[in-house]
């Protein structure tokens, strides 16, 4: 149960995760998991049609596979459907072990309940011994499901893990490109301040320039001015004394 709940939050994310376009690895893989998991499930929930008979049966299945087909037998035997019936091993508690010939159509509405024992009946003791054998296989199995089922889950469990760890990946990938684009438009703009800068610069030396032709030029007209006084004032003079 609590296997289901974890599929169904896991696809619950999965949903509302996965990229509506491109492929991607992760995603198939979880959804191949999924379905296997699904159908181990299913069919571990449902008790096997065949390997039953007499009272007692749990619809484990049988213990051990069956080596010969159910029809695969001679001289064929006919059950009430004219048909050749089925020939199959009990492993209920009152008759483990033995073989019985039963419709093929059993369990179906055209069942015609044919049933008869191929085996004589074995002692309590090979009766004891092959519902023990019966009942190490059956436990066998439920710890081998069981282990399966925990595997399936962490296996779940590690693609969810990793199709989380992919999409902070990607979330990362793309704040690093928009930094990137931001670094950009950063550095447009300190080589836009600097071409301002340069350019403020040549003003300021050409200012400088300017500045410094126009005292040359001041101080050439002080020097005239005072030289044109200084012409006047021998003039005077010079008038004076005569």
């Amino acid at each position: 149960m609590a296997g289901r709940s974890l599929f169904i939050a896991v696809m619950v994310v999965f949903s509302s995760r996965v990229p509506t376009s491109g492929g991607c690895g992760l995603c198939w893989r979880f959804i191949a998991l999924s379905y296997r998991w699904m159908s181990q499930s299913s069919s571990a929930s449902g008790p096997s049609i065949h390997g039953g008979g007499g009272t007692g049966y749990d619809g484990q299945g049988s213990p051990a596979a069956y080596r010969v087909g159910a029809l695969a037998y001679e001289p064929a035997v006919l059950c009430d459907c004219k048909l050749k019936a089925c020939r199959w091993i009990s492993w209920s508690n009152g008759q483990p072990g033995r073989r019985y010939y039963r419709c093929r159509r059993a369990r179906t509405d055209m069942d015609c309940k044919f049933y008869r024992w191929v085996d004589e009946e074995c002692s309590a003791w090979y009766k004891e011994l092959f519902r023990d054998l019966r009942d190490a296989v059956w436990k066998l199995k439920k710890d081998v499901a069981k282990k399966e089922a925990e595997v399936e889950d962490k296996d779940m469990q590690l693609v969810a893990k990793q199709m989380e760890v992919e999409e902070k990946k990607k979330e990362i990938e793309d704040k690093q490109m928009v930094l990137q684009v931001k670094h950009q438009e950063l550095n447009a703009k300190e080589e836009e301040l600097i071409a301002k800068q340069q350019r403020l610069e040549a003003k300021d030396v050409v200012e400088q320039t300017l500045q410094a032709q126009l005292r040359m030029k001041n101080q050439c007209m002080d020097a005239l001015v005072l030289s044109v006084l200084l012409v006047i004032i021998l003039v005077v003079v010079m008038l004076n004394a005569k």
